[in-house]
């Protein structure tokens, strides 16, 4: 059996609300760095594998638990966040300033409309992160713990959901109205395991109002 530790990186400099230039490069606060450092003293069985995105505040959430167990094989997986507004035209803002971008996104675009230069659709996101789930299913370790990001995580637990959708359209109405109200704090960790070719949700529980 496989088991897989999902971790949503810790508090960011835009959680913290300040302005960004690029979704990759976006740091840790302070605070985010204790958050790491906490993460990595809870975590007491040695991992098979790390994992971690191409962002930075992935690498660096991840980077207490490497020095903890140096030994540990690491890796990058395309499990970076769902960029839905094109960082060129966001750069310098705040999430304060991009929210009626955000809303608009959400009501108003298609699952294949992109915003603009470096962003991507909807559905080249969920593509994504299936193949990511894929690649996990056909890895030999057993004990796998992934930094990612808050999106990612929901699209997870959406497609491990086993939700029959009948479109593009219609699974991201569903991620907006129903997976984004599933709590995903910074640093907080979701567990599945993969045996018998079928994957299996561990923690969190998610709420019943979220499968109707």
């Amino acid at each position: 059996m496989k088991t897989i530790q999902f971790i949503r990186h810790a508090e960011s400099q835009a959680n913290a609300g300040q302005a960004t230039i690029d979704d990759t490069t976006i740091a840790l606060t302070d605070l985010g760095w204790q958050q790491a450092r906490t993460v990595a003293e809870t975590i007491t069985q040695k991992p098979d594998l790390i994992i971690y995105s191409k962002y930075l505040r992935t690498q660096q959430t991840a980077k207490p638990l490497i020095q903890k167990f140096p030994h540990v094989p690491v890796k990058v997986l395309p499990i970076h966040e769902f960029t839905y507004l094109s960082p060129p035209k966001c750069a310098g803002t705040t999430p304060h300033q991009r929210q009626n971008w955000v809303a608009e996104y959400w009501e108003l675009a298609g699952a294949d409309y992109i915003h603009g230069t470096d962003a991507e659709s909807f559905t080249q996101f969920i593509e994504r992160v299936q193949i990511c789930l894929d690649i996990l299913s056909i890895i030999e370790h057993h004990n796998i713990i992934i930094f990612t990001h808050s999106h990612v995580l929901r699209a997870i637990w959406q497609i491990l959901g086993d939700y029959q959708f009948s479109s593009f359209e219609e699974q991201k109405h569903h991620f907006y109205h129903h997976m984004g109200l599933l709590p995903v704090p910074n640093t907080c960790i979701f567990k599945a395991n993969f045996c018998d070719f079928e994957w299996q949700i561990i923690e969190p529980q998610l709420p019943q109002f979220l499968f109707p």
